[in-house]
Formats: C-alpha cells, sequence, structure tokens
C-alpha cells in the first residue's frame, strides 16, 4: 500500500528549478514505490512525506537528533525487511531501521536521503515452542510496555528496560538495564538467539552455536551489525508477591542532597548488596515546591513492602513529601513518568543526554555540583532531570566482563542529565549542548575513575568508541573484526558505529 503525498520543497528556487526538483523528488518516489512495493508481503506499506503514517514513524523523542529519510517502508514480514535493504543497496541509498524513535546519539544526523524500515509491523510476543514456557519469542518492532503487558498475560516476567515506550530490542542491542537485572542479568544477557538481516541483504540465526562471535557483539553493540527481526528472549514465571515492587518516592529540599546520597552510598556499600533493592535518584526543578531545585530518591523494593531499615533513614530527614505504592512490572515505570502515557515519553521535544558511569558511590561533591548547575539554568531548561540510577548488579557482575560486547559490567552507577526544552531552535540546541558537557564534567572531576565511561544508549555522540564500548584494545578490535565480516561495506554506520 501506498500512503499518502509529498509536499513541495520548501526552499528558494526560481520555477525552472522548482519544477527540476520536483521532478527529480517525485520521480525518486515513483520508482521506488513502483519498483519495491510489488516485492513487498501483502501488508507492508510505502509513506511518503507529508502523510499521516511518514510522520508517525519519523517523529523523534529528540528533535535535535532528525535523520532525513525519503520514504518510509513499515515492514510486516522479515522478507520486508530483506528486501528493503537489497533495494537501498542496489540504488546506493542509505537506510536505518526505526523503532521506538528514542536513540539521540548525534551520529543519526549523518542518515540522510535514506528509506527508513519502520518496524513496528512487526509486533508481538508468543512462548516459544518446545521452551517449557521458559522462552519467549519477541518480534523486534514491539515496544517495551508491550513486551512486559504480554508477558504479564502469559504469567511470565522478564528483565525488561527502564521506559515502555522505546522498542525492547534496542536497549537490549545496548546492553539494557532493568529493574529485574539483580536476579537476571541485563537484557542483553537474557537474549539466545536472534534472527538477523545483515547489510547485503542475507538472513541469519545467531547464537552461542550459531556465528557465535556475531552472537557476542550483539550483547552490548548489536545495532552495528545487522537488522534483527525477531529473538528468543529468556522469561521467568511471576511469582506472586514477587511479582509486585514496594516503591517509596522522598522529595527533599536541596540541603538535604548531602544527607540522602550518604544513605544511598551505604547501600551501595553494604557487604551483601540486596538483589532486591534499587534506587533512583532525581535533580530536578518545581517551583511548587521549593525555589532552588529539589532532589528525590525513588526507592524500590521486590516485594510487598520496603523493610523499614531502608526507609526509617529516609524519613528521619524530614522530607517535602513522601508517596508510597504497590506496582507491578507493567507499571512500575510510571514512578519515574516514563510509562507510555507519561511525561518522558512525549514525543516532539528538545532532549539531549550526557550519560556518565561510575563504578561504587555517588560523589557528594559532584552531585552538588551539579546541582548548583540546575540551578542556574535559564528558563528553557527548567523542565530537565538528572537521572541517577542504581540498579541491582548481583547477577550482572557474575557474568564474566569478557563474555559480552557490553564493556560496563563493574560500573553500576549510571548518571545523565535529561536536559528537556522547547523544540526547533538551533540556537538553544547548542546553548543545551554547552550545558550538557559542563554537567558531565562536573560528573567525573575527581572521581579517580579515569576516562569517560559513558552508556551507548545513552550516549550523546561525542564520547567516542572507548567510552561507549570500552577501553579495553582487544574489545574494539574484536568489534572491528565482526565488522569486517559482517557489514564490510559499513551499512550500519549511523548509531555509534563501529569502523571496520
Amino acid at each position: 500500500m501506498i500512503s499518502g503525498a509529498f509536499p513541495l520543497p520548501q526552499v528558494v528556487l526560481s520555477a525552472t528549478q522548482k519544477n527540476k526538483e520536483l521532478l527529480k523528488v517525485s520521480s525518486l518516489i515513483a520508482n521506488i514505490s513502483q519498483d519495491l512495493l510489488p516485492l513487498l508481503s501483502g501488508e507492508a506499506q510505502i509513506y511518503h512525506p507529508g502523510s499521516v503514517g511518514y510522520k508517525n514513524a519519523t517523529t523523534r523523542w529528540a528533535t535535535a537528533v532528525s535523520p532525513g529519510f525519503d520514504v518510509i517502508v513499515k515492514v510486516a514480514a522479515e522478507s520486508d525487511v530483506q528486501q528493503t535493504i537489497l533495494y537501498a543497496n542496489s540504488q546506493e541509498k542509505p537506510f536505518l531501521a526505526i523503532g521506538g524513535g528514542h536513540g539521540s546519539s548525534s551520529a543519526l544526523k549523518s542518515a540522510q536521503g535514506a528509506i527508513g524500515i519502520w518496524m513496528r509491523g512487526l509486533n508481538g510476543t508468543a512462548l516459544a515452542p518446545g521452551s517449557n514456557g521458559s522462552q519467549a519469542i519477541i518480534q523486534a518492532g514491539s515496544l517495551a510496555h508491550e513486551v512486559i503487558s504480554d508477558l504479564w498475560d502469559l504469567g511470565k516476567q522478564a528483565v525488561a528496560g527502564g521506559c515502555d515506550c522505546t522498542s525492547f530490542v534496542g536497549p537490549m542491542l545496548g546492553g539494557g538495564h532493568g529493574i529485574l537485572q539483580g536476579q537476571y542479568g541485563l537484557l542483553a544477557d537474557n537474549m539466545i538467539s536472534a534472527r538477523v538481516v545483515l547489510g547485503n541483504g542475507s538472513i541469519i540465526t545467531v547464537s552461542n552455536t550459531s556465528h557465535s562471535d556475531l552472537y557476542w557483539g550483539l550483547k552490548g553493540a548489536g545495532h552495528n551489525f545487522g537488522i534483527v527481526t525477531s529473538f528468543h528472549y529468556q522469561i521467568h514465571d511471576r511469582v506472586p508477591g514477587m511479582d509486585m515492587f514496594a516503591t517509596a518516592n522522598y522529595t527533599f529540599t536541596q540541603d538535604k542532597l548531602e544527607a540522602v546520597f550518604t544513605i544511598a552510598n551505604q547501600w551501595l556499600t553494604a557487604p551483601h548488596r540486596p538483589v532486591n533493592l534499587m534506587h533512583y535518584g532525581l535533580i530536578a526543578i518545581n517551583p511548587s515546591l521549593s525555589p532552588q531545585p529539589i532532589v528525590t530518591l525513588l526507592v524500590y523494593w521486590q516485594g510487598l513492602s520496603i523493610p523499614p531499615s531502608y526507609t526509617a533513614p529516609l524519613t528521619s530527614l524530614n522530607p517535602l513529601t513522601v508517596v508510597h505504592r504497590l506496582l507491578d512490572l507493567r507499571h512500575v515505570n510510571s514512578l519515574t513518568n516514563a510509562d507510555s502515557h507519561g511525561s518522558a515519553c512525549l514525543e516532539g521535544m528538545g532532549r539531549q543526554l550526557f550519560p556518565t558511569s561510575h563504578e561504587k558511590t555517588w560523589s557528594l561533591p559532584n552531585l552538588r555540583a551539579v546541582l548548583d548547575l540546575f540551578a542556574a539554568f535559564p528558563p528553557e531548561l527548567r523542565d530537565s532531570t538528572m537521572m541517577l540510577e542504581a540498579y541491582p548488579v548481583n547477577r550482572v557482575q557474575a557474568i564474566p566482563g569478557n563474555n559480552t560486547a557490553y564493556p560496563d559490567r563493574g560500573r553500576g552507577l549510571l548518571a545523565s542529565p535529561l536536559l528537556a526544552y522547547p523544540p526547533g531552535n538551533a540556537r538553544l540546541d547548542a546553548e543545551v549542548e554547552g550545558w550538557g558537557r559542563r554537567i558531565r564534567r562536573a560528573m567525573m572531576n575527581g572521581t579517580g575513575e579515569g576516562e569517560l565511561v559513558a552508556y551507548v544508549n545513552y550516549a550523546h555522540g561525542d564520547e567516542g568508541n572507548e567510552a561507549v564500548y570500552g577501553y579495553e584494545g582487544w574489545r574494539r578490535e574484536r568489534l572491528r573484526g565482526l565488522k569486517r565480516v559482517y557489514d564490510p561495506e559499513e551499512r550500519f554506520r549511523f548509531f555509534e558505529p563501529v569502523g571496520v
């Protein structure tokens, strides 16, 4: 099916030039539609610029990073992905898979004049035959909240990311952190096998017994090698009581910052850190509560109630507000407004991330420096937050670091400002970038942790391969070797790319 008409080019041209440009664009779209559509499944669709489908596929979570697409192909079968890649290659056109549209690396801006492969038509989760209920087959166009809900209805749960509106597969290919990782490892650790369409259009199954070299690479750098169309994933039975999360949301005035994170650091350094416990800190601006930035600590406990030994020290600090909620895995991301209808999932906003990863504890002076920067923000940045994530690491760190391409098992703390601001202003984009770099420097100052380490799924795009894929030379060489074998033409080069 072909949908939508293309608009007149919005550039200043003479009448003759306009006609030539229009004919060029018309011919391009007509050729794609005429040549490619007959090769696709009956449910596949092609969207032109100006159509509703094109807009839905190309609207980004972070508008400062906008790939340029000549046309969108909404695939409905694995063969559609294959045929679209083969066609793009024959026309020497770049292509880019689109999932949840959350990637915010500046590298994505280098994809221009591309064919967008919109994965949303590949959607669904089912129990894998012959797995005795221990595995699910997940289609790669599924969003996180869809997978979580589908599994819940099957009496199952699995490691899932902290944002409902991303794709499920995207975070997994970059490692993937989630509230259940203390028991089961990263999202990537739970991928059993994957169907992958390579840059030359061939389709392979990747597992620990088939293309095992690429299996290693998919687990942390997977966006460099192909388009995953579906995958087998480890799942677990829901156990009554243990499929719930007791949560407490504490909000404090800024003067309590050091005391709050001293408590959090005590949890992080406890000899026997509970697998049930997670915390998520926030620095934000809320004039209705305080004229200065506020400090929030979200406490999660897998089970029906948080032990008083974790709540009493925080309560003694006289928080501004305390909210207790009992949530299941389908709703737990609402605590950070990252549920599918929450403010963190709104599309079309100006957003930038500047991640840093840390080893053992939060640096109190550095958090104070970040809060001071928040206090100096211009009005356009007042909806921003500082994310300070401390997922349980028990199982994550029990898995040897060389088992996967994900390089940072020893760093259990994820930090990044989520700088949110009105979209469509290049001057403001540049100004926000300056604020983000200042916050990143503040978080690294005096930690003694060495060079910048950044979670690849949060990458801004200026960190460099070492920061997101590891400083060990063997890691980067192994990734480059995989690139030479599986993507020698570098078709997949638009998100934190590994060169050949």
